[in-house]
């Protein structure tokens, strides 16, 4: 009996493909979720950004652990 191995782990190019178009929901750095926000993929945890182009815009990120209730 033979049994063919295959790598599971995916290259940067293929973890980043799968966060911009939402395949993944977890922060490359910290492994927390990440949230978009203005075209901006953002992790509240780590505070990184993930953006298209060079430009990215300015985004006010909530503290992580932070409450939105009143």
């Amino acid at each position: 009996m033979s049994a063919e191995i295959t790598a599971i782990a995916r290259t940067l190019d293929q973890e980043l493909l799968a966060l911009s178009r939402g395949a993944s929901l977890e922060c490359l750095c910290c492994g927390e979720f990440v949230m978009r926000l203005r075209g901006v993929l953002a992790c509240p945890e780590c505070r990184s950004l993930l953006a298209d182009g060079r430009e990215v815009p300015e985004v006010v990120l909530p503290r992580a652990g932070a409450s939105t209730a009143s």
